[in-house]
């Protein structure tokens, strides 16, 4: 997994000097030649702010990753974003490469160019051929279909019909950019909900994808837009990509454009937490005589408990469940105790076995007064359906008071029927109530998820909720049992960790920086879990710290990944920031990674040794001595040069300009199977560092010929990777000012 995340300060170390320029190269566009002369829609920045730009948008770097994913649906929605951008702005379309035949639908560049020209003649020749491409129908797999994707919805239809014949040029463009569009996303999803999600509700990584009208489209054509705003509200989709938080204010998004220093970071809503309060909240006492009201005084007045759960057991089959485990927790043992668990025991099951819902997976096992006798019981009452909800909550004074009966919510099928199995009833508050360091522990766990990929979430076989029970197993034996976890787990996780993802850090400078705040995060919580395990627990402090190592480990998906952590590796000393001495040696010797490092990468991937090596600055130059190719990637496409920039490692990107690194290079994610497709893919180096880099690296990049143009499969630019548009905040080292200069130069 590689996460886009914040960068941490690394070694700095003296600038690389520039040799000299990359050579001036002009392309003339081999399908569009006119667009290289249609005059830019606005001004992009002032003169002088502008000199470390002007040279670089009169070149056209030659960039093969433009068209090499053009036969992706996302892919070509990239070149008809990026080219739209480029004719805004008066810029040359990337040339289309020898031997390729384009894709129809490209004609809708054409069509903008024409519009902006005034053409409408032309613009609607072109929309015609762009619109009749679209209707081609193009087949996933063998066998399927042909169907109208617009006539399965008739009020798009209706409104598509009704704009392409309407007497405005704006309104007919943007409805030939809402069919190629639509073309492109039915073999992505279903075009009129970019939302679908998956299996649990997670957001698909498409949405957020349209294609839109560039913002220099509204300069001079306010009154256009604002006469054709009901025909442009009724195809849907945002119609300009101008970066704002504002709703649609045509004349403001004219004036931004005009004055781009002017725009704002995005306003980021205050960002959700799973963490806890440490205390409970104060709640309304439970009715009296109530099964709640039962539990609440089953510690201090547990005769009065009694008499409640004994009237519920004559109610129904929760009433049982709950009795006969009240019964055998904190009744002494007697013959006529045992005779009427079983007599009870006996009820539930020919209830369990008349239910809808019934299953013969739990055999009745005659209650002898040992607690695996109940764990059946429990599992089929649950799973048949015959309590007051979809599952049996087994309540927390139970699980506290005889933690073997967690054994009970393990997950059982590894699939969506360990959803109705029996879970645990303690809420938040009631580890509040016990001293559990809750909030602790569960950032932590939110935390790790950043290194697991969000395994649970994403997800998306039904084996997803055996994983769940076994993670809330997990958490509830941590909270109350955690004797159980040290026993069960023997050596595991190997002594040689520090802390959970350790190894998996190595494998890359980006899970590196994720694994220390794991780490900082990872110390606090064991810390505090083995106090209370000391306090509340009663454990000795080696017991005590052994078991809350143990138990966060088991909270985390793949922690221990690696199995051991590696003595040596040149992966592992470039990220620790080694003597370059030492890595001399490593290097000669070969020893790139370790035996556990690769073992981890089966399941993580792991970059090559240059990306790695952006971690430090000094030793950057030797390793790259022994890398062949400067332009090697990782999984998703990434290069060295958008590692550094990422990292705000000028030095680093000079070095690498300085021998002809690919300013343009693209991601692209390598992922295979069923798994969801990276969300905001095709990033350049520019992006990166627009999102992380100081004003002299976006400068640099610019110098060489990075394209501010260039948008992702999400239509984002470097702009909003600048202000928080994009997938990550704004730019947290650009000082206000620095912010206005960048946000000129990128426009």
């Amino acid at each position: 997994m590689q996460a886009a995340t914040p960068a941490i300060p690394l070694r700095g170390t003296a600038r690389a000097r520039r040799a000299g320029m990359i050579a001036l190269l002009t392309l003339p566009s081999l399908w569009l030649a006119a667009w290289a002369s249609v005059p830019a829609a606005g001004s992009n920045c002032a003169t002088e702010q502008a000199k470390c730009t002007s040279a670089a948008r009169q070149k056209v770097v030659v960039n093969a990753d433009e068209w090499k994913n053009a036969g992706d649906p996302r892919g070509l929605m990239v070149l008809i974003q990026s080219n739209l951008n480029r004719v805004s702005a008066g810029q040359p379309v990337w040339p289309v490469p020898k031997g390729v035949v384009p894709d129809a639908r490209l004609q809708i560049v054409n069509a903008y160019s024409d519009f902006l020209r005034g053409d409408f003649g032309d613009m609607d020749a072109a929309i015609a051929k762009a619109e009749q491409a679209a209707d081609v129908f193009r087949p996933e797999f063998p066998g399927q279909h042909a169907y109208d994707w617009k006539a399965t919805n008739a009020k798009f239809h209706a409104n598509f019909i009704a704009a392409t014949h309407s007497s405005s040029p704006l309104a007919r463009l943007y409805a030939a950019l809402r069919d190629v569009d639509g073309s492109l996303f039915k073999t992505l999803g279903n075009p009129f909900d970019r939302t679908a999600d998956g299996m649990r509700g997670v957001p698909s990584p498409l949405d957020g994808t349209w294609l839109r009208l560039p913002c220099r489209t509204v300069i001079g054509r306010v009154p256009q837009f604002i006469a054709a705003t009901d025909a442009l509200k009724s195809l849907g989709g945002p119609v300009l990509e101008c970066p704002v938080d504002s709703q649609v204010d045509y004349a403001k998004d004219e004036m931004l454009a005009l004055h781009p220093e002017q725009l704002s970071p995005h306003l980021t809503p205050p960002p959700t937490t799973t963490e806890v309060a440490a205390t409970p909240s104060a709640s309304a006492p439970p009715p009296p005589g109530s099964r709640d009201a039962a539990f609440a005084e089953m510690d201090m007045h547990p005769q009065q408990a009694a008499l409640i759960l004994e009237h519920d057991s004559h109610v129904d089959a929760q009433g049982e469940l709950d009795y006969v485990l009240f019964l055998h927790i904190f009744e002494p043992q007697t013959p006529t105790r045992d005779a009427t668990i079983r007599a009870l025991q006996s009820d539930l099951y020919k209830k369990a076995m008349a239910s809808p819902g019934k299953v013969d997976d739990f055999p009745l096992t005659p209650y002898d007064g040992s607690d695996d006798s109940l764990l059946n019981i429990i599992r089929l009452v649950s799973e048949a359906g015959i309590t007051n909800s979809s599952d049996y909550d087994i309540p927390c004074a139970f699980l506290t008071a005889r933690p073997v009966l967690i054994a009970s919510t393990q997950p059982y099928y590894g699939s969506n029927r360990d959803n109705f199995m029996p879970r645990s009833g303690c809420s938040q508050s009631d580890y509040a109530r016990m001293g559990f360091p809750a909030k602790a522990v569960a950032t932590f766990e939110t935390a790790s998820t950043q290194a697991d990929g969000n395994f649970i979430d994403t997800f998306q076989g039904t084996m997803v909720y055996g994983f769940e029970a076994g993670q809330n197993a997990v958490n509830t034996s941590m909270r109350t049992n955690p004797q159980a976890i040290s026993s069960s787990t023997n050596d595991y996780p190997s002594p040689s960790f520090d802390y959970p993802y350790q190894v998996w850090g190595y494998t890359s400078l980006n899970n590196y920086v994720v694994s220390l705040r794991i780490r900082k995060l990872y110390l606090t919580a064991h810390d505090q879990l083995a106090k209370y395990y000391q306090k509340h627990m009663q454990l000795n402090r080696a017991d005590s710290e052994q078991a809350a190592k143990f138990a966060l480990f088991l909270a985390t998906f793949g922690g221990n990944c690696g199995g051991d952590v590696p003595a040596v590796s040149l992966y592992r000393r470039l990220l620790e920031d080694a003597p370059p001495d030492e890595i001399k040696r490593l290097l000669s010797d070969g020893a790139a990674y370790a035996q556990e490092i690769y073992t981890c990468s089966k399941y993580a991937g792991v970059d090559p040794l240059l990306l790695v090596a952006v971690a430090d600055p000094a030793a950057f130059p030797l390793v790259m001595q022994h890398e062949p190719d400067i332009n090697e990637r990782n999984a998703i496409g990434k290069t060295a040069l958008m590692e550094a920039a990422q990292f705000d490692q000028l030095g680093i990107v000079d070095l690498l300009l300085e021998h002809h690194a690919s300013v343009n290079a693209t991601t692209w994610g390598n992922q295979e199977g069923g798994a969801p497709q990276l969300g905001d893919d095709a990033r350049t180096a520019l992006m990166y560092g627009a999102a992380n880099g100081s004003l002299k690296l976006i400068k640099a990049l610019l110098a060489a010929g990075a394209d501010p143009y260039q948008a992702d499969t999400k239509g984002h630019r470097a702009i909003d990777y600048l202000l928080g548009y994009g997938p990550t905040p704004s730019n947290p080292h650009l000082s206000e000012r620095q912010r206005r200069h960048a946000a000129q130069w990128l426009f």
